[in-house]
């Protein structure tokens, strides 16, 4: 009996068509669509399915997170922040809050990846913690997403695969 091989490209293992939002698109829905669909992550993209960001169950948990503000010095009639960095992730969490859709709430630093790549590509961009999903971009339009979901079937399988065949040998 043939043994499965791993998949060589992206386009074997994403999930199509992608669940993707548009920038008008409520906060609620996207939670309802990423709890029903349970998805971590869904783009956003435009009326020809141009992606424009992405919004993630990271986001969704930060908006409703406690805000610390951050420290400031007074300096003279002033007040300096200590920590620009303390700064900035409390403007972050400022503007999460108050987003109303998804063009408000996402980041529109939107990792993409093309069909035709390898999926030793897919897994090594996987790796940064900060990947939640690749969308999958072809034409400029997104035609489907890799997550870490679906990373993890692809090694669930293969780990099937090697242990029927160390049974087999053994």
């Amino acid at each position: 009996m043939p043994t499965p091989s791993m998949p060589k490209t992206v386009e074997q293992i994403m999930s199509s068509p992608a669940i993707t939002v548009k920038p008008q698109t409520r906060i609620r829905e996207i939670a309802r669509i990423m709890r029903e669909h349970q998805i971590s992550g869904v783009p956003v993209v435009d009326e020809s399915d141009r992606p424009l960001g992405v919004v993630t169950e990271i986001d969704l948990i930060e908006r409703h997170a406690p805000v610390k503000p951050p420290q400031y010095l007074a300096i003279l009639s002033g007040l300096i922040p200590v920590s620009l960095e303390e700064y900035r992730r409390y403007k972050e969490q400022v503007r999460h809050i108050l987003a109303i859709n998804a063009e408000q709430l996402m980041s529109t630093q939107v990792e993409t990846i093309e069909p035709r790549a390898s999926v030793e590509e897919a897994l090594e961009r996987m790796l940064d913690p900060a990947v939640f999903l690749l969308a999958v971009v072809q034409e400029e339009r997104v035609i489907g997403v890799v997550t870490r979901t679906d990373l993890v079937r692809l090694i669930e399988e293969l780990e099937l695969v090697d242990e029927e065949g160390a049974e087999a040998a053994g």
